[in-house]
């Protein structure tokens, strides 16, 4: 998923806040995500597990977030709890806790999940799965890996640290460079 999805999606949370859940028209570019149609390479996301999303918090830090289809919940990846309170990051996420069960029941394709559609997801920020960085600046390149670990099913802690940060960093600016690098 791309920032685009994260802006519209905070346009759309402010639109429903100040016009109420009744009167709230959903854009419907975020039905498109969710079916596959806005990105280049796009899958809907019917056909999967995680749907991984870029977050950037108050302009100076990059985390991933993890919207888990299977347990109806988010889940954010942060490299340095220590920069964004539990409170603060809680008003990042809420909008995507709100939203997205909404843009999934209008796609059509997600009746199976129920009741789930119906409420604001939880979410939680895993303290012990996440590697820590003790320097700043790297919060980009920890963010792709814990995506690129997550989607592998791989651990996160043991396999991005500080010390191989920089090797990930011009590994996946080649990556880029090339074109090889997959979403």
């Amino acid at each position: 998923m791309n920032d685009l999805f994260c802006q519209q999606l905070m346009g759309n949370f402010l639109e429903y806040k100040r016009q109420g859940r009744k009167n709230f028209v959903l854009n419907a570019d975020l039905v498109d995500y969710v079916k596959g149609k806005k990105l280049q390479r796009g899958r809907p996301w019917s056909k999967c597990k995680a749907i991984y999303v870029p977050l950037n918090i108050n302009d100076n830090h990059w985390v991933a977030l993890v919207i888990d289809l299977m347990n109806c919940s988010l889940i954010v990846l942060d490299n340095d709890c220590r920069l964004t309170k539990l409170d603060d990051m809680g008003n990042h996420v809420r909008p995507f806790c709100v939203m997205i069960p909404l843009i999934l029941r209008k796609a059509n394709k997600f009746k199976h999940l129920g009741q789930q559609l119906t409420r604001p997801w939880s979410w939680r920020r895993p303290l012990d799965m996440c590697a820590q960085s003790r320097r700043s600046g790297d919060c980009g390149v920890y963010m792709l890996k814990h995506i690129e670990l997550h989607l592998m099913g791989l651990p996160l802690i043991e396999n991005m640290n500080d010390e191989n940060a920089e090797y990930h960093r011009r590994r996946y600016a080649i990556e880029i460079f090339d074109g090889s690098m997959e979403p």
